[in-house]
């Protein structure tokens, strides 16, 4: 099996990136299907829910991520669920 890759970079662009008036999705720079699109909707999430700068970011099965020790859903994403 591999290692997943760190995608604590791109969720951390998320984590500082001005939205102004716009939502995540909109002000969104990358596909909404690749892991690095998906981590930088989960550094804006984990932003806008108040959570620490993230950390140990990575990809799991799917439409999910690992990120400071919680399991994501990206799956919507617009409407991301902590799974864990």
């Amino acid at each position: 099996m591999t290692k997943s890759h760190n995608l604590t970079p791109a969720a951390a662009d998320g984590f500082a990136a001005n939205l102004g008036d716009k939502t995540a999705v909109t002000a969104f720079p990358h596909y909404t299907s690749s892991p690095s699109g998906m981590a930088w909707l989960v550094g804006t999430w984990l932003k806008q829910m108040g959570y620490a700068a993230p950390y140990g970011v990575r990809m799991s099965r799917g439409y999910t991520l690992h990120a400071n020790d919680m399991v994501l859903s990206v799956a919507q994403p617009a409407a991301i669920v902590l799974v864990r």
